[in-house]
């Protein structure tokens, strides 16, 4: 934008100049400027003294000197936003304009050219995973060349366009080694623990290792088969967790190898170019093949969610523990497997004797009691003679579940208000309407934990009366259930009781209370959440743009959360946006508001508001801040060491800020100096 700026005011500067040297167009200045200045458009007079060379000469003199005081001054005074600001609506209008006429177009063309590069992936790539985490450290930017066995036509090719192929990797971020022409760093060797003259014979074998070589070093360490190498790109793509994004456990770490047969001195690079799209391409789609951010620290549960941006509705469902019913069907499926290949004594071992012996006192079919709600509104597992003790709101939930055998998302309870309401009144006729609406709000927010505890209350409340193996059949659990739409996958986290509504037995009163379907409000509370969740994905696009207007973003994130109060991570990024425009109240404020809600989850807010009442000169406070966030976090990056050690500097405690700022050289060369 700048450059752009600076080359329309020199086109200004050089066209007035040269206006200049035309009288009518110098009479017509000289009418409004005053005669204490006219003598300056006299150097430009149209007669013989000094010529065209004369007025080339005084006008390339006086652009030196009028151009860097215009620029100067529009760069370091307020026009400068005004300009910025007339700029950005510029540029988006015309955005707007070309996406209303031609997006339909634009979309075609996108769709057709996805297909393309997808196919053209599809007939090339090689996936790869090798179990947990790898070996040794990979950097994800770095790409390289692998054969099974000699390639000279491929090898050749590289050769000679190999200043191509790193002047495109270069452009989009990327290293790309080519074994042959690598220097590898063999200065660190001498600190492993090793014998000094096994130390020679590592460096000899860095420097005469050739592409073969390594490339069967490489599978043997990763587990490959080197037959599946032919000569193509080697990459490390991502880290997989577990299939529910809900932990961080790691899985496996995923490679990619990409064949270059075909590849010819007049393709090479359009091939790098497309590969490197490619790869840029997959890592901009969520969940892509190729798309992965290694967690910081271990998350679980709603606290992955919540720190990448999903409506805080969902809370609920996503922290209800799993059927147990689900969860033994598939464990019986397991052992299904294990008999079928043969390996029953392997399983039979793997239980053990004391897990045995439980099982042979287990009664397989147990019979399950009929569960009664009496006259006077108490639950009774009446074959067994014991009666479950719940307050009345636990009831009332409780019973709502059984009349819902289909099953009911947390996230849109509050469809079924009324009913939940009416049942509440049944059994809590002694409170006023106002103190039962309450109630029933509070119960239907699913951003509110109040609907687990009292689900966690339910469920001790039968485990005191009956063993869980029974138990599970009467207590709420969470029924995975995937369905399609527009050809995506989503899954409903439905809660649900698995009793059979055989064994259940109600009294008139509640039978009379009608059972809502609750449809179109369960579309309207879908539909308001997808909204709610595509309007803060279109301000963290936004976010990320370099040059979209952080004053305008801030007003629109503060809309945002005046309707949506509960998205703590519209928080973080309001906060960011706030320490980047100098406004550190509001900075701290938002970074408060975070670390009350969760300081662990949000321990970035923790040394964010550190950074922003430095700027504002607390410093003692400011420590304290970073103090406590090197508390929380095991692992700070550099730029946190970096924050700390100019709070330091400005406390005059130099010790610790020439401590900190070794520390925080050491980890930049550490990251640098990470192995491929």
């Amino acid at each position: 934008m700048y450059t752009a700026l600076f080359i329309i005011i020199g086109i200004i500067v050089v066209s007035w100049l040269i206006a200049l040297c035309y009288g009518e167009f110098r009479d017509y200045c000289i009418e409004d400027i005053p005669d204490t200045y006219s003598t300056f458009y006299t150097m430009y007079k149209e007669d013989d003294t000094g010529g065209l060379f004369y007025k080339v000469f005084v006008i390339m003199f006086l652009f030196l000197i009028v151009y860097p005081i215009i620029t100067i001054f529009i760069v370091f005074s307020p026009i400068k936003y005004g300009i910025m600001e007339a700029w950005y609506f510029i540029k988006d209008s015309i955005r707007k304009y070309i996406k209303k006429d031609y997006s339909v177009e634009q979309r075609i063309e996108r769709n057709n050219e996805i297909k393309k590069m997808e196919e053209w992936r599809d007939s090339r790539i090689k996936g790869f995973h090798y179990e947990g985490k790898a070996p040794f450290t990979f950097d994800r930017d770095t790409y390289l060349y692998l054969e099974n066995e000699p390639n000279e036509s491929i090898s050749q090719c590289i050769e000679r366009n190999l200043d191509k192929i790193n002047k495109v990797f270069s452009e989009y971020g990327f290293r790309f080694i080519y074994l042959p022409k690598w220097e590898p760093d063999s200065s660190s060797i001498h600190l492993s623990n090793i014998p000094k003259e096994r130390e020679v014979q590592v460096k000899c074998f860095l420097d005469r290792i050739n592409t073969v070589e390594y490339t069967h070093l490489l599978c043997n360490a990763l587990h490959i088969d080197k037959e599946e190498i032919d000569s193509g790109i080697f990459h490390f793509a991502c880290y997989l967790y577990d299939d529910h994004m809900r932990k961080t456990e790691l899985l496996q770490s995923r490679f990619t190898h990409f064949t270059m047969q075909g590849v010819t001195d007049d393709t090479i690079e359009e091939f790098c170019r497309n590969y490197c799209d490619m790869i840029v391409d997959s890592r901009n789609r969520p969940f892509g093949a190729y798309f992965s951010v290694p967690a910081k620290r271990r998350l679980s549960g709603w606290d992955f969610y919540e720190e990448h941006g999903e409506p805080c509705e969902n809370y609920a469902d996503y922290t209800f523990p799993e059927d147990m019913k689900d969860i033994a069907e598939n464990v019986k499926k397991e052992i299904e497997q294990l008999k079928e290949g043969g390996y029953f004594e392997l399983l039979l071992h793997t239980l053990g004797d004391e897990t045995i012996n439980e099982l042979r006192n287990v009664k397989l079919n147990p019979s399950l009691s009929k569960i009664e709600i009496t006259d006077d509104y108490r639950i009774m597992l009446s074959d067994y003679g014991k009666e479950v003790k719940m307050t009345p709101l636990q009831k009332t939930l409780y019973i709502f579940y059984l009349r819902h055998p289909e099953g009911v998302a947390f996230k849109i309870l509050s469809a079924y208000y009324d009913e939940l309401l009416a049942i509440y009144k049944v059994l809590s006729n002694r409170e006023d309407l106002q103190k039962q609406q309450h109630s029933i709000r509070r119960l239907v927010d699913a951003t509110d934990n109040a609907i687990n505890e009292k689900c966690s209350r339910i469920k001790e409340a039968f485990l005191k009366v009956v063993d869980d193996f029974i138990a599970q059949n009467y207590y709420l659990c969470l029924k995975r259930e995937n369905y399609k739409n527009e050809g995506i996958t989503y899954t409903n986290l439905l809660k649900r009781i698995t009793l059979s509504r055989e064994l259940v037995l109600y009294p008139e009163e509640i039978e009379n209370i009608p059972i809502l379907e609750a449809k179109e409000n369960k579309e309207k509370i879908e539909n308001d959440l997808k909204k709610q969740d595509k309007l803060y994905h279109t301000l963290n696009h936004r976010f990320h743009e370099k040059h979209y207007p952080k004053g305008k973003l801030i007003e629109e994130y503060t809309e945002f959360l005046n309707e949506y109060p509960k998205y703590y991570r519209a928080y973080f990024d309001r906060a960011t946006l706030y320490t980047h425009v100098g406004r550190y109240k509001e900075a701290i404020a938002d970074n408060d508001k975070l670390i009350e809600h969760n300081e662990w989850l949000w321990m970035e807010a923790v040394i964010n508001k550190a950074e922003a009442l430095y700027f504002l000169k607390e410093y003692g406070l400011a420590l304290k801040c970073a103090n406590r966030y090197f508390e929380l976090d095991e692992k700070p990056e550099a730029e946190c060491y970096r924050i700390r050690s100019e709070i330091y500097r400005k406390l005059k405690m130099y010790d610790e800020c020439d401590a900190d700022i070794r520390m925080m050289k050491k980890l930049k060369k550490e990251d640098k100096e990470q192995p491929f």
